[in-house]
């Protein structure tokens, strides 16, 4: 019967190793703007952009406040309004092969109609120096948003397909994924409605849970591939009249991680009622231990050195297989099976 049952447990470790394998991504950039400083650097760090260009500052500017970034552009022409350019050309590291990048932003207001008011590139050898409209070349792909009276659209560059218009002041979450790989790209919707395939060389853009376009072509007009083709980021504000806010943007890798830097729970099996997590920027308060049967168990939680977290449970808890379900500092739900002895 002991025999047996060391088999079994020997089993489920089998099982709990494979489940804790998660989906775990490379962040290139990710700022919520949680501060106001420091968020500029021409050797940036994950949360930094590597340069804000403003060509008639007076005019068009930007100022970093908590929880957001403002962008505003006073008088329409481009050429003497100016324009604002919120970049990362320094090159990612390593560089990607694809990219997912989800901005939350609202127009704060709208003042003239314009299309083509602000650009969204991504592609390589992003120029912070020269400010003139760049060409197809050094693009993957961009999309832009129009301005018209008080509210705004977001239109897909390449199949010209637009979003419903949006009020001032509406909070959306724009999700921009690109494949640059030689193989298909998989990903969860925005909607959590199940995965969505990406073919090489093409990209989905998303308002919300809403498609604008799937599937769109990357590598505008006759453009070539490059294996850096996903390496820069930029922001442009070149057109119209009025104030837009960004509340966060995340740019990861879409691919998942080699399985050896996934978050792992350990010792499992957990035999004395105490075990451990490791996972990069867990966040603490959010860690939940649940049973099978779908209760919240009772659980002490405590931040050890390196990413580590000690996890204490009840003497009275039964044995058996229970959940462990955690956010990361990116707000991404992640979960780790661990079994109770």
């Amino acid at each position: 019967m002991q025999t047996h049952y060391r088999i079994l447990q020997k089993a489920l470790f089998l099982v709990l190793s494979v489940f804790n394998f998660s989906q775990a991504q490379t962040i290139y950039f990710h700022q919520d703007f949680a501060k106001t400083t420091s968020l500029v650097n021409p050797l940036p760090d994950t949360g930094q952009f590597s340069h804000i260009i403003l060509t008639a500052p007076q005019l068009s500017y930007h100022k970093f406040h908590k929880g957001y970034v403002e962008f505003v552009r006073s008088q329409q022409d481009s050429a003497t309004g100016g324009i604002i350019r919120a970049m990362r050309a320094t090159p990612f590291e390593p560089s990607p092969k694809t990219l997912f990048i989800q901005i939350k932003l609202a127009a704060e207001s709208v003042q003239s109609s314009a299309v083509n008011a602000v650009y969204f590139y991504a592609g390589e050898d992003f120029n912070p120096v020269n400010n003139s409209f760049p060409g197809n070349g050094i693009m993957f792909s961009k999309f832009v948003i129009n301005f018209k009276e008080d509210s705004i659209c977001i239109k897909d560059s390449e199949s010209q397909k637009t979003s419903r218009w949006l009020p001032e002041k509406e909070v959306v979450t724009l999700t921009w994924v690109l494949n640059n790989a030689a193989k298909d790209l998989i990903y969860e919707a925005p909607d959590s409605s199940g995965e969505v395939t990406v073919g090489p060389g093409t990209y989905d853009l998303w308002l919300n849970g809403e498609p604008v376009s799937l599937g769109s072509k990357g590598y505008p007009g006759n453009s070539v591939f490059s294996p850096t083709k996903l390496s820069n980021f930029e922001l442009r504000f070149r057109n119209g009249l009025g104030k837009l806010r960004i509340f966060d943007i995340l740019i990861r890798d879409g691919e998942k991680e080699d399985a050896a830097s996934n978050p792992i729970a350990f010792p499992n099996p957990v035999a004395q009622r105490v075990f451990q997590i490791r996972s990069q920027g867990i966040d603490v308060s959010t860690i939940r231990l649940i049973s099978s049967s779908g209760n919240s168990v009772a659980a002490k939680t405590e931040a050890l050195q390196n990413g580590t977290v000690q996890v204490r449970i009840p003497e009275y808890l039964t044995s058996g297989i229970y959940i462990v379900r955690y956010r990361d500092r990116y707000q991404v739900q992640r979960q780790l099976k661990v079994l109770v002895q």
